[in-house]
């Protein structure tokens, strides 16, 4: 028996494609909404989304990654970075960083 991964133990949340039902798809691709494509979901080892995120390119071609949490409980976020990690906290739209070295 293989032994138990992240996903299975609950230490990490499974991505899986967001798709959207076929009539949000059709409505998008009629409409050019590309809001619709490319997201992931992550969920738990009980099969609930934790969250929703996706990567896009902004007009000043910078990208940016969103993150919309779906839980109740305060979702923390880490960028990694070759000179340490930040942690984003959660609060209002502008919250405190720590840095973690």
């Amino acid at each position: 028996m293989a032994e138990p991964t992240p996903y299975d133990t609950g230490a990490r949340c499974e991505p899986k494609p967001w798709l959207p039902t076929s009539d949000v798809q059709q409505l998008a691709l009629r409409n050019d909404l590309p809001d619709d494509f490319g997201k992931v979901d992550f969920d738990n080892d009980e099969g609930g989304t934790v969250c929703v995120a996706y990567v896009e390119r902004n007009g000043d071609g910078r990208f940016t990654v969103h993150i919309q949490p779906l839980v109740d409980e305060e979702l923390r976020v880490m960028v990694h970075r070759d000179d340490g990690s930040v942690v984003i906290l959660p609060g209002p739209a502008s919250s405190a960083t720590e840095k973690d070295s």
